[in-house]
């Protein structure tokens, strides 16, 4: 887009307009593109929602579905970002990154608000909007966002990355609470016993997830709206001043030539591999710890924490990368992935769960309403008391789940930043956008075989071998250069 002032005037008025040297205008700009990310970081909350979408679906015309069915929606969500991405960036070259970020986050409130509709319908129908029109709205804001805050900081490109990128991890903290307690304030419990065995069932819970719906897609649409008439763009001639790397020549002459590079291959290995753990654990983790903690309020508690430790997990793994370097980073990230993904399943085993003695044969949801009768008319709710979980267990539970997402949102992280570092400032988005193909795959696996999996195997299965892809990002991560560089004399980076 053309700039509005001539680069002269913007310096100028930058220079006007400064706290403490900072750039006024920039940092109007970043909080715009926090507040746009927030926004995309409802996706993280996926993993919530999709307990009462399940069990609202079943009660409603798809008796028969299950939570490992609705994980279509999440798959589709992936594929799409993964599959259209690299166009997406071509046609935001030509848009402009004001308008990509404005229509952006009016399809994906959009995708929101049709799942009112599609709801009540079909599976395939809510992973046509929740699913793949949300993913559109996402790819045509979320690289623009981070850019456009990069450009105005170009002497902080890791930090500001940092910071605007764990807006998006910090997504879920915000709209997990919104879910839960709009839905579900009296904490009714799943059922116990019989067909809809870890189903919410309760008519009073359900009938309130079209009006969520609707709520969120509301939300998404003016708080994303804000954001993008927030952002505004610097003179490219002010921001080309700026970086004194801007005339030297490097390896890549073309975006053909990132994909001659053996760096590029070994990235893209690790993001096929790190995001099966955002996959299987944000998309199961509260399925898994329905199987045997008996507390909805707790579940989205974790939820709501876990946002906490995915923002910080952002920023602590973009500066251990600054520090160290990439790839020490990235091999500390596998392991700790590894060694906690594999060993998640072993907390639903701790201690042995207890009920009162007249009500063990009743569901969850009888017991509740029988305990709020009782309290109401005088009598002792202990006479029917739900199953409870040992605390050992919820706590462990909550502490192995905060460890996951404090780990492997460093990846979205480290690598806009190693990709800079690689190809230069002028390939380093395009490689990047290249390596987002990854996400068809690791998506369509998720999506094919986590249903058969856990039918099979349990969640055990599925832990063990989600594990193993941390393995896989380990042995990668050895063959990449530790200071990879895009210029001409640099003699790590290699061609295949």
């Amino acid at each position: 887009m053309k700039c509005p002032f001539s680069c002269i005037e913007l310096n100028k008025e930058w220079k006007k307009k400064t706290i403490y040297g900072i750039p006024i205008f920039g940092l109007i700009s970043l909080f715009g593109g926090i507040l746009v990310m927030l926004v995309l970081g409802s996706y993280y909350s996926f993993g919530n929602i999709m307990t009462y979408m399940t069990s609202y679906m079943r009660q409603n015309g798809s008796p028969n579905i299950t939570y490992s069915d609705f994980i279509l929606v999440q798959s589709t969500y992936g594929m799409t970002q993964g599959s259209t991405m690299p166009v997406i960036g071509y046609i935001t070259l030509n848009i402009g990154e004001n308008v990509s970020i404005l229509i952006g986050s009016i399809v994906f409130s959009l995708g929101c608000t049709l799942t009112y509709i599609t709801i009540q319908k079909e599976l395939w129908m809510v992973a046509a909007t929740y699913g793949f029109i949300s993913s559109i709205g996402q790819n045509l804001a979320l690289i623009p966002a981070i850019t456009t805050a990069i450009k105005w900081f170009p002497k902080n490109k890791g930090l500001i990355s940092g910071v605007i990128v764990s807006g998006y991890g910090g997504g879920s903290f915000i709209f997990n609470q919104i879910q839960t307690n709009y839905i579900n304030p009296e904490n009714f419990l799943i059922e116990s016993s019989g067909q809809d065995y870890g189903y919410f069932t309760n008519p009073i819970l359900l009938n309130r997830l079209p009006q969520l719906i609707l709520l969120l897609g509301g939300i998404y649409f003016f708080m994303s709206l804000l954001g993008a008439l927030l952002i505004v763009q610097p003179c490219e001639e002010w921001y080309n001043d700026m970086d004194e790397n801007i005339d030297n020549k490097t390896i890549y002459e073309s975006w053909i030539d990132i994909l001659k590079s053996k760096e590029f291959y070994l990235l893209w290995i690790s993001r096929l591999a790190l995001p099966f753990f955002s996959l299987v654990i944000g998309g199961f983790y509260k399925t898994f710890g329905l199987t045997f903690i008996y507390d909805d309020h707790f579940l989205s508690m974790v939820g709501t924490v876990c946002s906490i430790f995915n923002c910080s997990g952002r920023l602590f793994y973009g500066y251990l990368m600054d520090k160290l370097s990439y790839k020490v980073a990235t091999s500390i990230q596998a392991i700790v992935l590894t060694v906690f993904t594999s060993t998640l399943y072993f907390t639903s085993l701790l201690g042995e769960q207890t009920s009162s003695r007249p009500c063990q044969e009743r569901s969850k949801n009888e017991i509740y309403l029988l305990n709020s009768t009782m309290t109401e008319n005088g009598i002792d709710p202990e006479l029917c008391g739900a199953l409870e979980t040992p605390l050992a267990a919820k706590i462990t539970f909550a502490i192995l789940i905060w460890i996951i997402f404090f780990t492997f949102p460093g990846t979205y992280a480290m690598q806009p930043a190693v990709c800079t570092q690689t190809f230069g400032q002028k390939y380093g988005g395009m490689a990047y956008s290249f390596l987002f193909t990854g996400d068809i795959l690791n998506n369509l696996i998720v999506g094919m075989l986590s249903k058969p999996l856990i039918e099979s195997t349990g969640f055990l299965g599925l832990f063990l071998c989600t594990s193993a892809w941390g393995i896989v990002v380990l042995i990668a991560t050895q063959f990449y250069p530790k200071y990879p560089s895009p210029y001409k004399n640099n003699t790590q980076t290699m061609d295949i």
